[in-house]
C-alpha cells in the first residue's frame, strides 16, 4: 500500500495540488486583497475625521465676537502695581495712587525666658480667637511656649490664625499670632480665661484698624479692599497692588491686537495642516485617491472661504482684506500688517468678518465641519458604509476558505488515488515485462 503521495508513481501530487490550488485560490485573493483596500479606506477616514476635528479645535476660541474682546492693562510703574483685564473692560486709562497696601493682622506677645520649659498660665486657662465673627478656642494653660503654639496650630476649629515663635535671645522668645487673610475684617480679637493672658501679654504689632489696601484713583476716588487683588473697581481690571506711591502712576487699559493676531495665526496654521492631509489622502496613488466623499468636504470647506457674509454692519466681505489670504499652493497665509490696519481700522468688523453668530466665516466653518465629524455625519456615514463592507468581505472570504479546503482535499485525494493506480500499472508492467523475457527465444 503507497502511504505518501508520489512514492508508487513518482508523481509529486502535492506539487500539482498546490499550484492547482494557487489557481483555484485567485477569488480569494482578490478578496483579501479588497479588504485590505477597505481597511485602508477605513483608516484614512479616520485620519481624515482626526484633522477636521483639530481644525475645528484650533479655531474654537476666535469662533465667537466676544472672543475677540481681548484687551491688555499695562501700569506705567509695575513695581507699585499691575493689572491685567478681560473681554468686559473698557479702552481708556486711569491715575492711581497707591496709599496703603493691605496687610495681616499680627500681635506679639511678651518676652518669654525660654520655649520649652516655662509654662505659662494655669490648667484649664483658655484662648477664644475671632476673626471676621468666626471663634475658636484652645486650652493653652500650663503649657510652654512651643506647645501653646502648637496646639493652635494643630487646631481642628482654627479660623484662620498662624502661630510662631521669634527668638529675639537666647532668654528673649515672642509668640506671634498672624491672621492667614489680609484686612481689617480679618483682625484677630483674643480673650483669655484664668492668668494665662496675662502671662502671654499680647500686643497689637500692627494697626487693626489700618489693614486695608487703599487706592486713590483720577485724585478724586478712595477705594479700600480687604485684600490687595482689587477686581470690583475698575470694570473689567484686576489691580495687583506691591507697593505704597507718593505719587500717581498710569493704567492704560488698550485692545490686545497682539494676542488676536497669535490666534489668527494659529488658525492659518491649523488649516494648512488640514490642507497637508488633504494632500496626503487624495492625491495620486494616494489612500482616497478617488474618493467622492473626501473631494466634497474639500469643495464644501472652499466655498465657504469663496462664499462672502451678507448682512453684516461692516464693510468688510473677504478674509483677504484683513491679511488672510490664499497662496499658489492652495496653503493660507497672514500678512501680519495687514491685520493689524484692519484691527486698527475697524476692530469690531474685523471680529464681525471672522465670528459673526451666522454669517462669521470661523461660525460657517465651524457649523460646516460639525456636520462632517458629528456622530452621524458625513464621514461617520461613510465609516459605517466601509465596515458593511468589510464584514460581508470577511464572511465570503470565510465561506470561499471552506469551499478551498473542501476542493483541495478533493483534488488530493483524486491525485493520491492516481498515484497509487499509476504505482499498480507500473507493477504490472514490470512483471509483464519480466515474463515476457523469461519466454523461450525471447533472447
Amino acid at each position: 500500500m503507497i502511504s505518501s503521495p508520489g512514492v508508487g508513481s513518482g508523481l509529486d501530487v502535492n506539487s500539482i495540488v498546490r499550484q492547482l490550488m494557487a489557481i483555484e485560490s485567485r477569488p480569494l485573493n482578490r478578496l483579501q486583497a479588497d479588504k485590505t483596500d477597505l481597511q485602508t479606506q477605513l483608516s484614512a477616514f479616520g485620519t481624515l475625521k482626526s484633522a477636521l476635528s483639530t481644525f475645528q479645535t484650533a479655531f474654537a476660541n476666535l469662533k465667537t465676537v466676544d472672543a475677540f474682546e481681548v484687551y491688555k492693562a499695562d501700569s506705567s510703574d509695575p513695581t507699585a502695581f499691575t493689572a491685567a483685564a478681560d473681554s468686559t473692560a473698557a479702552v481708556g486709562f486711569n491715575d492711581i495712587q497707591v496709599i496703603r497696601i493691605a496687610e495681616a493682622h499680627k500681635m506679639g506677645s511678651a518676652a518669654i525666658a525660654d520655649t520649652d520649659t516655662t509654662t505659662l498660665g494655669g490648667a484649664g486657662d483658655t484662648l477664644t480667637t475671632t476673626i471676621n465673627g468666626n471663634a475658636f478656642s484652645v486650652d493653652i494653660g500650663g503649657k510652654t511656649l512651643s506647645q501653646i503654639r502648637d496646639a493652635i496650630n494643630n487646631a481642628p476649629d482654627n479660623t484662620g490664625v498662624s502661630a510662631s515663635i521669634i527668638t529675639e535671645s537666647s532668654t528673649s522668645h515672642r509668640l506671634v499670632l498672624t491672621s492667614t487673610e489680609t484686612g481689617n475684617a480679618n483682625a484677630l480679637n483674643l480673650s483669655f480665661t484664668g492668668t494665662v493672658g496675662t502671662d502671654l501679654g499680647m500686643s497689637n504689632i500692627n494697626d487693626p484698624t489700618l489693614l486695608d489696601s487703599e487706592i486713590k484713583i483720577d485724585g478724586l476716588y478712595t477705594v479700600t479692599r480687604s485684600s490687595n487683588t482689587i477686581s470690583d473697581a475698575i470694570g473689567g481690571v484686576t489691580l495687583n497692588l506691591l507697593a505704597t506711591t507718593a505719587s500717581t502712576a498710569r493704567l492704560t487699559v488698550s485692545r490686545d491686537t497682539t494676542a488676536v493676531g497669535e490666534t489668527v495665526q494659529g488658525f492659518v496654521d491649523a488649516y494648512n495642516e488640514l490642507k497637508s492631509t488633504f494632500n496626503s489622502l487624495s492625491g495620486k496613488g494616494n489612500d482616497l485617491e478617488a474618493d467622492s466623499t473626501l473631494r466634497s468636504i474639500q469643495n464644501q470647506i472652499q466655498g465657504v472661504f469663496n462664499t462672502p457674509p451678507s448682512g453684516l454692519t461692516t464693510s468688510l466681505s473677504y478674509l483677504s482684506e484683513v491679511g488672510v489670504s490664499f497662496q499658489r499652493d492652495g496653503t493660507l497665509a497672514l500678512d501680519t500688517a495687514a491685520l493689524d490696519t484692519a484691527l486698527g481700522n475697524d476692530f469690531s468688523g474685523v471680529a464681525e468678518l471672522f465670528a459673526n453668530d451666522n454669517q462669521g466665516y470661523l461660525f460657517r466653518l465651524d457649523s460646516l465641519i460639525d456636520g462632517f465629524v458629528q456622530t452621524d455625519g458625513l464621514i461617520s456615514n461613510r465609516e459605517d458604509g466601509l465596515n458593511t463592507r468589510i464584514d460581508t468581505t470577511d464572511k465570503r472570504i470565510s465561506d470561499m476558505e471552506y469551499r478551498l479546503q473542501l476542493r483541495e482535499k478533493s483534488l488530493r485525494d483524486q491525485f493520491t488515488f492516481l498515484d497509487g493506480l499509476m504505482g499498480q500499472l507500473n507493477g504490472t508492467s514490470q512483471f509483464l515485462s519480466q515474463q515476457l523475457a523469461a519466454l523461450p527465444g525471447s533472447g
